[in-house]
């Protein structure tokens, strides 16, 4: 249990947590802003943040302020925790995508993160372009370096330059999975493969205790649980409340394990509609509904089920090389008109509607959405309307900003070496009797080497830009 005052440090400075509050003092100097009102963007309310309820400057010092929920732990304390509830929580942090989903700088330190069994997770520190923030390392890198740290408890700081370092102690064939992941999206399947294998062997050893003692599932687990209770004494009449939240939550633990295995058979044989109702019985959340049919694939099913989701389920669609079935796409009649105006404009792009597009630019402010448009432009060598979008994605979400400007370079950069190679190859077919030939073909070759030389520096510059942007 996490204590109720404590210290916790960050790459930008140290929480300290005093009841339910959680307190960040950080040198004036490390920000850039004119007026401490250019920060209280950060107060708006989000559902994976922690609410920051006081930004102030005090003593040459800028103090920012959240609230904690009740009964909230620090993840920190998530190793002494058991598997089901390390993979749970574990599995919570690659669904919420927050890099990919926020404009902000998020710090993924695990002393910056707070979670509640079993798929609760907060972060408190995001930073804007104006305050201190952590860029040594990639997205990849922070997000491999946290879940090998709740996995295995081994220190964060440490595997931030060194992944391998988990598996010394914990030779295991899925943390070595996580270690050698080359992108987010590896990464998440690896992390969903864990947690699903720990769902299933919980599920099993369930199953057998029930054929010993012959009797019903939920009487067994539940007898386990009083006696676990009692043993460690928290069963008494002043208690009282605290037994019914310890037996509510493992019986919804019995529930979601019973149902896994017809979930998992569903799924692998296409029964979309039966796997629905299974998870509907596991009480999955309609998050999870969709982040489950995400995994196979299924955008469909997904929209059906959450299409709040609609921006997650995209990036996904984009990232798995399946951007051509948005055109397709229909939302469910509980979808909201701001949801299905997101949609049309989605379709626009992987239709490269122009007038809808050059339309819908001024009014669009979520970075995923201006980045694609960035990118169907610049894929139809519209440079000046890529250019226009990137000016105004840099305002609203720097990383990906930089992102698409390096992409414009890289597009200039081959522009240089295609002309370079077609005076090549005109220099090649000069006559031969053309004293100047000789020196034209090899000043030709020259200017080539050097537009190769650019290319290569510019797609470096695109790999790197693309790493902090979590594609």
């Amino acid at each position: 249990m996490s204590k109720p005052n404590q210290l916790l440090n960050i790459e930008v400075g140290t929480f300290k947590r005093q009841g339910n509050q959680l307190i960040l003092e950080l040198n004036h100097n490390q920000f850039r802003y004119d007026q401490l009102s250019e920060l209280n963007e950060l107060k708006e309310a989000d559902a994976n943040f922690l609410q920051l309820v006081n930004v102030v400057e005090q003593d040459q010092k800028v103090v920012l302020t959240y609230t904690l929920p009740d009964k909230v732990r620090s993840l920190k304390d998530l190793p002494h925790e058991n598997k089901a509830i390390r993979s749970a929580i574990t599995k919570e942090i690659m669904a919420q995508k927050v890099v990919n989903d926020s404009q902000y700088h998020i710090a993924l330190n695990p002393a910056n993160l707070w979670y509640y069994p079993m798929q609760h997770v907060w972060y408190a520190y995001r930073a804007n372009e104006l305050m201190p923030y952590d860029d040594k390392h990639s997205n990849l890198a922070k997000y491999k370096a946290l879940i090998l740290f709740c996995l295995t408890g081994t220190p964060y700081e440490r595997l931030l330059s060194n992944p391998q370092e988990a598996l010394a102690k914990h030779p295991d064939e899925y943390l070595q999975q996580v270690a050698k992941a080359t992108s987010l999206n590896e990464l998440t399947e690896v992390v969903n493969g864990i947690e699903d294998f720990v769902s299933y062997h919980e599920w099993q050893k369930v199953e057998t205790a029930q054929q010993k003692t012959k009797q019903r599932l939920w009487l067994s687990v539940a007898g386990l649980a009083i006696v676990a209770v009692l043993a460690i004494g928290l069963v008494h009449k002043s208690d009282e409340r605290k037994y019914q939240s310890l037996a509510n939550q493992n019986q919804a633990q019995v529930t979601r394990l019973k149902y896994s295995n017809q979930i998992q058979m569903a799924l692998n044989n296409h029964q979309w509609s039966k796997a629905k109702k299974a998870m509907q019985k596991a009480n999955y959340s309609e998050t999870r509904q969709a982040q489950t049919f995400l995994k196979h694939k299924q955008y469909q099913q997904a929209l059906n089920v959450d299409p709040s989701q609609l921006n997650k389920i995209i990036n996904t669609a984009y990232d798995n090389k399946d951007s051509s079935q948005v055109a397709d796409w229909q939302l469910p009649t509980k979808a909201t008109s701001k949801q299905k105006d997101q949609l049309k404009l989605e379709k626009a792009i992987v239709n490269y509607d122009t007038n809808t597009l050059n339309n819908q630019l001024s009014f669009t402010t979520n970075a995923d959405v201006l980045l694609r448009m960035g990118q169907a432009f610049l894929a139809h060598n519209d440079t000046q309307d890529a250019q226009t979008v990137q000016t105004k994605l840099a305002g609203v979400n720097s990383p990906k900003a930089k992102y698409l400007k390096a992409l414009l370079s890289l597009n200039a950069a081959k522009n240089e070496v295609s002309d370079a190679q077609k005076k090549l190859d005109d220099a090649n077919k000069i006559d031969g009797k053309d004293k100047d030939k000789d020196k034209k073909v090899d000043s030709a070759k020259s200017d080539l080497k050097n537009a190769q030389s650019d290319q290569s520096a510019a797609q470096d510059k695109v790999d790197k830009a693309k790493q902090k942007v979590g594609a």
